[in-house]
């Protein structure tokens, strides 16, 4: 089984221009495909080759286009302008020569402002991850992946619970233990369950169609295992479709990523 460190090193040069290449193993899956955050991710880690050091990431839009198996597959990238200060930067990972997952990113240089905005403030008077609720790992019920993560819920209900509201919130970590870096948090950032799973009753099932994310703020110095907060929302629903939104905040308080997304759930 192969830890989340390992699949970012497997991201290696092909030896083709813009091309990379990478691995992925069957426990990082969620039924046929890797969870969509780790497809983003891998594509993100293949950009930083490319990316100078000083270009930190602003936004990343991403697009699910098909399934991503365990397997050795392809990421292509493409960089559409690199200007005095921003990037732009497009990505595709090929599964079979069918693309499985696009990004569109802009990465940008700090820039002399007079302007500063903390964000929004991270709530007070959390339950503490020690007193949540655990989510399980049951094989065969929960998907593959979330073996990986450390996942507490802190407000709103399980999916598949019929609830009345689709927000929640959690703590969130890695099972192992490492630096974090921005394909750490990209993946991370998906992990939960969407909002929307919880108000429909089983059998069913969801999937992310588009998902678009900022980063408000530099990376933290925290470690892969530590705590971070997630809040999860969603605006409105209807025909099958969700429209969500979130903002993980870091143990310091700092809003990390702000992330925008339309999901799809299948009721049977």
């Amino acid at each position: 089984m192969m830890d989340f460190k390992a699949l970012l090193g497997s991201v290696t040069p092909s030896g083709r221009d813009n091309e990379y290449t990478a691995q992925l193993d069957e426990s990082w899956l969620q039924g046929r495909t890797a969870f969509g955050g780790l497809s983003a991710a891998l594509i993100v880690k293949a950009m930083l080759f490319q990316v100078p050091a000083d270009r930190r990431l602003r936004s990343l839009s991403v697009m699910f286009v098909g399934p991503v198996p365990a397997g050795e597959h392809r990421i292509v990238i493409r960089e559409l302008r690199v200007g005095g200060s921003v990037t732009h930067i497009q990505g595709e990972i090929l599964c079979n020569n069918e693309v499985g997952a696009t990004v569109s990113a802009a990465f940008g240089k700090d820039r002399p402002s007079a302007v500063s905005l903390a964000g929004p403030t991270m709530p007070t008077g959390i339950t503490p991850p020690d007193d949540c609720f655990v989510f399980p790992y049951i094989q065969g019920i929960t998907p593959e992946f979330t073996r990986h993560f450390d996942m507490r819920l802190i407000s709103g209900k399980l999916p598949f619970s019929q609830a009345e509201s689709a927000d929640f919130s959690m703590w969130l970590a890695f099972k192992e233990s490492g630096e974090i870096d921005i394909p750490v948090l990209i993946a991370l950032a998906d992990v939960p369950p969407m909002p929307g799973l919880n108000m429909i009753k089983p059998p069913g099932m969801g999937s992310s169609l588009s998902w678009y994310l900022e980063f408000p703020s530099a990376l933290p110095k925290a470690d892969m295992s530590d705590w971070f907060f997630y809040d999860y929302r969603s605006d409105a629903a209807g025909v099958g479709y969700f429209h969500n939104y979130a903002t993980m905040w870091a143990a310091n308080g700092k809003p990390l990523i702000f992330s925008r997304q339309v999901a799809t759930v299948f009721e049977k």
